[in-house]
């Protein structure tokens, strides 16, 4: 978490950006970020998406990014993944209608399964899902990584209808 959320925090002065992440190391820099090029208008919860819902339930968006989650790319730890369906759904009752979540990883397996799980959530939601070109995302730290490797970076949007 950072790169993207700075970037969106610095050409959005009027709008409030959370950011959520469960691993202290990359709030801890974000926080950083923000004092030193004096960005006010950024909050961040420590811990998983889903308690930040849970707690949460007041909150609606007009963005939701998940760039890069940890793929799981083991069989037995796919499990884990926090973009699948029942995920999908819950977070889409939390966007506002034309609201857009955004998408991105680097791992195919990931990335069809993503596809798999819009379609069953399309089923009972209204919603479009566009590929996108992936040089419209901001180069983080992961996204560099992925290109340092030569992976392909699939990235989706999702927009309420």
């Amino acid at each position: 978490m950072g790169q993207n959320l700075l970037e969106i925090a610095t050409h959005n002065k009027d709008s409030l950006v959370i950011g959520v992440d469960p691993f202290l190391n990359g709030i801890a820099s974000l926080i950083e970020n923000c004092v030193n090029n004096k960005i006010n208008n950024v909050l961040v919860y420590p811990k998983p998406i889903q308690e930040f819902l849970e707690q949460f339930k007041n909150i609606y968006f007009e963005k939701v990014f998940i760039l890069f989650p940890d793929p799981w790319p083991k069989k037995k730890h796919q499990k884990r993944r926090v973009f699948k369906d029942k995920f999908i759904q819950i977070l889409l009752e939390r966007i506002k209608k034309n609201g857009e979540i955004y998408f991105a990883t680097d791992n195919q397996d990931y990335y069809e399964q993503a596809l798999h799980d819009l379609e069953i959530v399309k089923k009972t939601s209204h919603i479009s899902i566009q590929k996108v070109d992936s040089n419209e995302l901001v180069l983080t730290k992961y996204f560099q990584r992925a290109k340092k490797l030569g992976n392909n970076v699939n990235f989706l949007v999702i927009v309420k209808l």
